[in-house]
């Protein structure tokens, strides 16, 4: 694991436990994630993305790694935008659509359901990994892709369509 990645898995692993206000989809740190994108923070919307956004921020400026003219963090509110964020950086980040059982620690990834984490385990022999996410629920029913807090959880290969890993 990179020290990028290594990074997004400690800062994550700190927000456990951060929650909206009711369920507003806002609230002070909430908002803090959401300043990280280029929508108005103080609005109601899902917020996965901006915790990831806000995850690679800290983490680049964590580690004193610069942007450049080929690389650039992202700033989008949507969890498929990660996506099309990585395909137009420089070799910084790799992306792998239906990547299976090709995911570490400290990966972005994005859900077949329009929702975005970051890895915090590799895939077990029956395919389920740990994920720490925002704007989700705590357990296991369901995707909870707009929940309410930064949650642990399990998930399933079959449910990830692509992950973001940093190279350098």
């Amino acid at each position: 694991m990179n020290k990028i990645a290594k990074e997004l898995v400690k800062l994550a692993t700190a927000e456990i436990g951060v929650v909206e206000d009711g369920t507003s989809n806002t609230g002070v740190r909430v908002n803090e994630y959401k300043a990280s994108t280029r929508l108005d923070p103080t609005e109601e919307w899902p917020w996965c993305s901006a915790f990831v956004c806000w995850l690679v921020k800290a983490a680049l400026s964590a580690t004193s790694t610069p942007e450049t003219k080929t690389f650039r963090r992202p700033t989008t509110a949507a969890a498929w935008g990660l996506e099309l964020w990585s395909l137009a950086q420089d070799k910084t980040t790799s992306t792998k659509r239906w990547p299976h059982n090709d995911i570490q620690p400290g990966d972005i990834i994005c859900f077949t359901f329009s929702h975005c984490g970051i890895a915090v385990s590799s895939p077990d022999d029956d395919g389920r990994f740990a994920t720490i996410e925002g704007n989700t629920s705590p357990g296991t029913a369901g995707s909870q892709r707009d929940g309410g807090g930064v949650y642990r959880r399990i998930r399933r290969t079959s449910q990830v369509r692509s992950r973001i890993r940093f190279t350098a």
